[in-house]
């Protein structure tokens, strides 16, 4: 069996994390890759040495994973928003560099927008922060050709099913 790389993306309090942490529960032999614990550096500022060193965890941990005989699955909740659309390329290039065989499968996560702002509240976020983040990534993946799914009314275990029907034998 081919690994699979599940990448779920989309806007600042959307669901990612929630819905990856379901996804992960349902699915046995699987791995979840927290990108927020791979860039906790205090304080984190996107610098070149900052984005070579979350590049390489994010690529160590991929690898280590993708290479394990008992992981079929590695969930990785990201934004592509600012730098980290590049970041996640390279890694990308760097893993089939090495010839790691994975099937690559991302998919946006949507919701309407109160509701992705009470989502960013519920998370603790400042008032700042909120504003920013919607006013930053809301409508950014709407030009991504990326399956997409409505969180608006659905359980994040009803969106970790949808994921397994997509992505899943």
């Amino acid at each position: 069996m081919t690994k699979r790389l599940i990448t779920i993306v989309g806007a600042n309090g959307v669901g990612k994390t929630t819905t990856s942490n379901a996804l992960l529960q349902m699915c046995s032999q699987s791995a979840y890759v927290d990108a927020d614990w791979c860039r906790a550096i205090n304080p984190f500022q996107f610098t070149e040495k900052t984005k070579k060193t979350v590049t390489d965890n994010i690529f160590c941990l991929f690898r280590n994973y993708l290479l394990c005989d008992d992981i079929e699955t590695v969930i990785f909740p990201y934004g592509f928003h600012g730098e980290r659309k590049s970041i996640y390329d390279e890694v990308i290039c760097r893993l089939r560099d090495e010839a790691i065989s994975f099937d690559e499968h991302i998919v946006v996560l949507k919701c309407e927008y109160e509701e992705n702002k009470k989502r960013s509240i519920k998370d603790n976020r400042d008032s700042e922060r909120v504003e920013r983040g919607m006013r930053n990534t809301f409508n950014f993946y709407d030009g991504f050709d990326y399956p997409t799914i409505d969180t608006t009314t659905l359980s994040p275990e009803e969106v970790a099913k949808k994921i397994i029907e997509m992505f899943f034998e």
